[in-house]
């Protein structure tokens, strides 16, 4: 009898996997592709200078407000009624809110498109990370979650390729033609065993009544999402509002949204497999993060720190930014790992979107502090989120290799 084992590349690229990783890569190339068409659209609608920076954060504020609802919607939903189902109905809402962007006319109807894609995305990734920590062996999970992640990842630098070559209008009409797409693949996404098992227990399923009824997982959740943050604040403040916060240190030289967020994006997908092996050389979630948390903020105080004379020291001091979505990776599977079969989707949809939805918070304050300095208020907001995100680390256990089946 043949008891090679399997290669770990068979254990991780299943159908379940490649199929939400795929659906991952188009959510992250929408919902990114705002923060690159910010100036040019907006511009494109009459709007220059600082009028251009309120309008652009109000739409980025009304799209965080999608986010928000979407995760609270869909991730009752995936533990209610499944997480495949889930994922159709969430797709098919982000698609049809992507074509919608492209026939906005004004910042208003903009930011209504903006409300209705971020509603559908907000669905993407907490089933798809539920999907695949259910599916795989405990000692492959990570890996599973590190592909769904670098994928979406991927996603982000396409739509700075496209946001660099092609008209605005059609980058998003070709991000919904994308979703309709994956729609069609989703038909071959097996259910997870695990859900279907717990649906004859008389248990809770979905929503934050098992959360909020035990003060230790309320806890678990909190620390969670601030954990998250960090990698929240890099990409939605410090490379979306590059251009204006590259002009305030002194750069000459036009900095452009897209290409700060590519290299951003490019230097994330290393850090994921970087963060993904030292998580298994440790055997813990809780040693790994902590490298990268050390890492990202000795990066950060390094990038306000550091006299820019370049455009060119500029861009490598945002590509070591880089080093927050260390921090995604490994607390995306940890939170995940924390809760039963019964509340999974819920936590793993609503902990990296109620993250996002942050931004709202960071735009606003942003819009406050700005009047003292650009590199002043990201230095102000990125001190409170990185603090934040060590209580947050001090806050979760450690729950490598954790058997998931179990219910709360």
């Amino acid at each position: 009898m043949n008891t090679t084992p399997a290669p770990l590349s068979h254990k991780i690229f299943d159908v379940t996997v490649l199929i939400a990783s795929f659906g991952y890569f188009i959510d992250m190339f929408d919902f990114f592709l705002y923060n690159m068409l910010r100036v040019n659209s907006l511009s494109d609608m009459g709007l220059s200078g600082d009028t251009l920076t309120q309008a652009g954060l109000m739409i980025s504020n009304w799209q965080m407000g999608g986010i928000l609802v979407g995760a609270c919607l869909w991730g009752i939903l995936g533990d209610k009624i499944g997480r495949k189902k889930g994922l159709l109905a969430s797709i098919l809402v982000y698609s049809l809110g992507s074509i919608l962007n492209a026939f906005v006319s004004s910042p208003e109807t903009y930011a209504a498109a903006r409300f209705i894609t971020a509603l559908g995305l907000a669905g993407e990734i907490g089933a798809g990370i539920a999907l695949i920590t259910e599916r795989l062996a405990p000692h492959v999970r990570g890996y599973g979650v590190m592909v769904f992640l670098c994928c979406g990842y991927i996603g982000v630098v396409v739509a700075g390729l496209s946001a660099e070559l092609l008209p605005w209008r059609m980058d998003y009409i070709i991000g919904g033609v994308m979703g309709f797409g994956i729609l069609f693949t989703r038909v071959f996404l097996k259910e997870s065993a695990l859900f279907q098992s717990m649906l004859t227990q008389t248990v809770t399923h979905g929503g934050f009544m098992p959360l909020l009824r035990r003060p230790k997982h309320a806890l678990y959740f909190i620390c969670g999402i601030c954990l998250m943050m960090t990698a929240t604040f890099t990409p939605q403040i410090l490379w979306t509002l590059s251009p204006e916060i590259g002009k305030a240190m002194g750069l000459m030289a036009p900095i452009k949204a897209s290409t700060v967020l590519m290299i951003g994006f490019s230097s994330g997908i290393v850090m994921d497999l970087l963060s993904q092996w030292l998580s298994e050389k440790f055997k813990s979630r809780k040693k790994a993060t902590l490298v990268f948390l050390i890492l990202s903020s000795v990066s950060f105080i390094a990038y306000l720190l550091w006299p820019h004379q370049t455009y060119v020291s500029f861009l490598i001091f945002n590509a070591l930014l880089g080093f927050t979505f260390g921090v995604w990776l490994v607390t995306a599977t940890w939170a995940a790992e924390h809760f039963g079969t019964n509340i999974r989707a819920t936590v793993a949809t609503t902990t990296p979107s109620f993250s996002r939805a942050a931004t709202v918070v960071m735009n606003l304050a942003y819009g406050g502090l700005k009047i003292h300095g650009a590199v002043e208020a990201i230095a102000v907001i990125g001190a409170v989120i990185f603090g934040l995100a060590l209580l947050g680390w001090l806050g979760l256990r450690e729950t490598y290799g954790r058997d998931l089946d179990y219910v709360e």
